[in-house]
């Protein structure tokens, strides 16, 4: 019994971090969008990494991977947002944090994953460039207050 519940578990846990990939993946391969995948395995490799701006090195032993978005398109930046807010809204996120200063607006929200694993994301929006962040790990808000100072 207890394999089966881990199973199911194991199971909803692919299927939600599954819908998140999908967001990357749809805007991967077009013009003015970046994305970046790194895996707990390349990030013990890098003494030190920056990812949107902050020095990800002071918790990366801590983390399972990370993922960027990163688009210069205008044109793609509304739909982007759209459906990153409406998945986190969809998927219970909390929104710990939001900061709007002239044409940038900063969101950070968070899941509890299980096994003291925690999914934070930053979601960075100006005029004319968004930012999309994720970090999974068993990581805590202090250590993301770290990170950002």
């Amino acid at each position: 019994m207890k394999r089966l519940l881990f199973i199911i578990c194991m199971a909803l846990t692919c299927h939600l971090s599954h819908a998140q990939d999908a967001l990357f993946k749809q805007y991967e391969n077009m013009k003015g969008v970046s994305t970046v995948f790194i895996s707990k395995n390349m990030l013990s490799l890098m003494p030190e990494m920056e990812a949107g701006g902050m020095d990800i090195s002071k918790i990366a032993r801590k983390l399972d991977c990370i993922q960027i978005l990163d688009c210069e398109r205008p044109s793609l930046i509304p739909a982007i947002k759209k459906q990153a807010v409406a998945y986190y809204k969809k998927h219970q996120y909390e929104q710990i944090m939001q900061m709007n200063d002239d044409d940038e607006h900063t969101a950070i929200y968070c899941k509890p994953i299980g096994k003291g694993k925690n999914e934070f994301v930053l979601l960075n929006e100006e005029a004319d460039e968004i930012q999309i962040v994720c970090i999974v790990g068993t990581i805590s808000l202090n250590d993301i207050k770290a990170i950002t100072d």
